[in-house]
């Protein structure tokens, strides 16, 4: 059995013997690309399993990757896209446009590895669709929660996106609906990490610390009497419609 390929794409060389060194130990065969064009055609040359992106590269960036990836025929790499720290909604951005995760720099060898690990063991899904649309802040966010309550989570995504654009803020409010968003789509590892964020944005924060405990609940037990908490009213069985046992 071949060993598993990762391409390793970032224009920092100490950033790519860092990611080298962490995975070759783990047995996998690393290839690096230095820029998005190189990237392109390593992708095209060799069909690696798993592709580290950077999402800040020259002649080529990490997005425009990700646009060019969709339209290629044949095995695609399943992605994970490198960001700055705090960078949310370029990784938001990411992972509508194919991404399976995303690591905020600086990575410890540790993290790295655990995200490769999981993303390798996971099933392919769904991409979400795309639905852009304008709004302020609170008000986009106001919208979001009306849309993920009748459980169109394309629009209720596209909220949080326009959200993010119009003011740069990391919320609790913001991260619990991504959270959220993230579950419906059975991308149990996101749905942690935002819920997670958000009870670090504020560790007050009941409607991420009632989804977190839903999450553990359906790992633990295979199922969770926990409805999903969307902050602007008490959750019950108006809210919204998702599945709480798991797979």
């Amino acid at each position: 059995m071949r060993p598993v390929s990762i391409l390793s794409a970032d224009d920092d060389c100490r950033i790519r013997l860092m990611l080298r060194t962490a995975l070759e130990s783990e047995g996998y065969e690393i290839s690096e690309a230095a820029d998005g064009k190189e990237t392109l055609d390593a992708i095209k040359r060799s069909s690696p399993d798993l592709l580290l992106l950077d999402l800040n590269m020259p002649n080529v960036d990490g997005m425009a990757v990700l646009e060019e990836l969709k339209t290629l025929k044949g095995p695609k790499p399943r992605v994970i896209v490198l960001t700055a720290y705090g960078s949310i909604p370029a990784a938001v951005k990411a992972t509508r446009l194919g991404a399976v995760d995303f690591i905020e720099k600086p990575v410890t060898p540790t993290a790295l590895r655990e995200a490769v690990r999981s993303v390798l063991k996971e099933p392919e899904l769904d991409e979400p669709p795309k639905a852009p649309t304008p709004g302020g802040y609170e008000r986009a966010l106001d919208r979001a929660r009306k849309m993920l309550r009748i459980a169109d989570f394309a629009s209720a995504e596209a909220m949080l996106l326009s959200a993010a654009e119009q003011k740069d803020r990391s919320a609790a409010d913001y991260f619990n609906l991504l959270g959220v968003i993230y579950e419906a789509q059975q991308k149990w590892r996101l749905a942690r990490k935002f819920y997670g964020k958000a009870m670090r944005a504020d560790k007050h924060y009941k409607p991420a610390q009632l989804n977190m405990r839903r999450i553990y609940e359906l790992y633990t037990f295979g199922r969770s009497k926990q409805e999903v908490a969307l902050e602007d009213e008490p959750a019950g069985p108006e809210s919204v419609e998702m599945s709480h046992t798991r797979n």
